[in-house]
């Protein structure tokens, strides 16, 4: 399957309506990691006219714009989409006491929540806010990953991972690393993923 991913920054929005259609006529999904409003995400999704299924950074924009129709993973939720299922997490370490900020402690709740949506059994993609504890992590308390997540690893070994959150020079910059098998990647700003589950 292939997916357009995005998170923290709306570059999209400076690309022609014309050209993002031909630029991402063959996706099938759409995924968000956080820190883009809603009204962007309304706008990808009625641009590209795909499912969107996204989890929310710790920032929340346009909050009151309705994207119901959308499929949001917070807190460790789960969907199957084309076979391919999927689990997230977001939201980040906590520094103001702000919805969606969590401690180490939450997030292993969450992972144990996950994991028994899962019925125990392994998924192929795991998306979040926040990266993996010690993997493509930023440097300061913030920007920190969970640990916990290692556990999800552990636990339902999917074969990739996606997080935002570590902002990047540009959107074309890189930012790949493997963790037990799973391939885990930054999407700042947008990424083409071709998905390889079989």
């Amino acid at each position: 399957m292939k997916i357009l991913a995005v998170s923290d920054e709306e570059i999209l929005e400076k690309y022609p309506i014309d050209q993002l259609k031909k630029m991402f006529s063959e996706i099938e999904l759409i995924i968000s990691c956080g820190d883009v409003s809603n009204k962007y995400l309304d706008y990808l999704f009625t641009i590209l006219n795909k499912e969107l299924i996204y989890v929310n950074g710790n920032h929340v924009y346009s909050e009151n714009h309705d994207i119901s129709f959308c499929k949001n993973l917070d807190g460790g939720n789960i969907c199957t989409v084309k076979g391919i299922k999927i689990v997230g997490y977001d939201g980040s370490q906590i520094y103001s006491r702000g919805s969606h900020q969590y401690s180490e402690k939450d997030v292993f709740f969450m992972v144990m929540k996950s994991f028994v949506k899962a019925k125990f059994s392994n998924v192929d993609l795991i998306i979040s806010h926040s990266p993996i504890g010690g993997i493509n992590e930023g440097s300061d308390p913030i920007h920190k990953g969970f640990y916990s997540y290692k556990k999800a690893i552990d636990f339902m070994k999917p074969k990739y991972w996606l997080h935002g959150h570590v902002h990047l020079k540009n959107h074309h910059e890189v930012k790949e690393a493997y963790l037990e098998g799973t391939k885990i990647i930054n999407v700042f700003g947008y990424k083409i993923i071709d998905l390889d589950i079989d």
